[in-house]
């Protein structure tokens, strides 16, 4: 225990020394929007067979997109940059019933959170960058006309890669478009989600492979 205190104390020690340094001058804020696509087929085939046990007027879609916030910091010197950024995807699914002449709509929630610390080198207009994620995916079920809702998590580390485009503007604002992939290094159970769902197939499991794009603002000094 003394020895990871002291690593972790020399870890500290050291990252705190590099972002007092010249080569680590440069703080930016950094806030955004993402958009991605995933092939979950396991997922989808689950809410499917949800569906069929289900009285629905209209029932559950599936999942294939998701979108949320991003935020984070940016340590700059020259070309090279670290990052601390958090990103959030979302999802909500819904369905209609009808019961008693009442209608209802039940809810399908998906989120996937990540916190990451990243590496990103550019020259200014152009940029690549790589981001190792801790992810938390969250899914919750709501039963309206039972007033009721579970909820099932996992978690899992990721890695991100990312284009950059940056478009610079005034007032120590720039613009940046990243397109990126998101490669988890587990697959995403879906068994909690069955059971909870009352289903006894065999799902299969998905990778949940991300492609999207994040438009993101970085707010600081230049230097």
């Amino acid at each position: 225990m003394m020895d990871c205190l002291r690593a972790t104390t020399v870890l500290l020690l050291a990252f705190f020394g590099c972002l007092s340094s010249p080569a680590f001058a440069q703080v930016n804020l950094k806030t955004g929007y993402n958009i991605s696509i995933l092939s979950t087929p396991g997922v989808n085939e689950l809410i499917d067979a949800f569906n069929e046990t289900q009285t629905y007027k209209s029932s559950f879609s599936n999942l294939g997109w998701m979108h949320g916030f991003e935020m984070g910091l940016r340590f700059k010197g020259g070309i090279h940059a670290l990052e601390l950024t958090y990103q959030g995807g979302y999802q909500i699914l819904k369905a209609e019933e009808n019961v008693a002449g009442t209608d209802y709509t039940d809810r399908l929630r998906f989120s996937i959170h990540s916190g990451a610390i990243g590496y990103q080198v550019g020259d200014g207009a152009f940029g690549v960058g790589t981001d190792l994620q801790y992810q938390w995916y969250k899914s919750k079920y709501e039963d309206e006309s039972a007033n009721s809702s579970w909820k099932v998590n996992q978690e899992m580390v990721a890695f991100k890669f990312y284009l950059m485009f940056v478009l610079q503007g005034a007032n120590n604002i720039d613009f940046a478009i990243q397109p990126y992939m998101v490669l988890p290094t587990k697959y995403y159970d879906p068994e909690p989600l069955a059971e909870v769902l009352g289903i006894e197939d065999d799902i299969q499991q998905d990778k949940f492979i991300r492609y999207g794009i994040t438009l993101v603002f970085y707010n600081g000094q230049k230097y």
